[in-house]
């Protein structure tokens, strides 16, 4: 981050190259638009250039900062008007399909083991948290549907849902920083 702050064109190809299929399949499975998906992948690629100072190494990683900027902006894109009149689709808590791979087919056999065993790990960690925490967090950050949209969709008080979403969050932060820690 410290070359693409000082504009080395180079570096931003090097995280491209790390980083755009791990991106480009976690846009897709909020998407689920091969198009919408290149266009979000190219806008989170030109802000990572553009806002590379906003960068902070004391908030979080380079990783954690440009999946959440992809994430965050799939979901904008998610709930833009246009797009919703493109795509109205109805999800139930209780669907097994839920849950999307974290990797896609298309990545070369040593960028497909981590990815794979990132989603892995990911997918033990919310095997432990409680059900009904699992369910909300797969539906906001797969579906991308916002706390007030789950409360309305399931018709579970607001509160629950923040309540739900935080201490899932809160101990999936705690089980997947043991297992970074191994």
């Amino acid at each position: 981050m410290h070359r693409i702050k000082t504009r080395d064109k180079e570096a931003i190809s090097e995280l491209y190259d790390h980083y755009h299929r791990l991106l480009f399949g976690l846009i897709l499975s909020i998407l689920k638009k091969r198009e919408e998906a290149e266009d979000i992948l190219q806008e989170v690629f030109t802000n990572i250039w553009e806002k590379a100072e906003q960068f902070d190494t004391e908030r979080g990683t380079v990783y954690t900062w440009i999946v959440s900027m992809a994430r965050n902006k799939s979901i904008d894109r998610l709930r833009s008007k246009v797009y919703k009149e493109q795509k109205k689709q109805a999800v139930s808590l209780n669907d097994e399909d839920v849950h999307h791979p974290l990797y896609s087919e298309e990545t070369d056999p040593l960028e497909n083991t981590i990815l794979k065993d990132r989603a892995k790990k990911v997918h033990a960690a919310l095997a432990q948290i409680s059900e009904k925490q699992r369910k909300v967090l797969q539906v906001a950050y797969f579906n991308g549907m916002s706390q007030s949209e789950i409360s309305e969709e399931f018709d579970i008080p607001l509160g629950t849902v923040k309540t739900r979403m935080r201490d899932g969050m809160m101990k999936l932060r705690e089980i997947l920083g043991k297992e970074i820690e191994k």
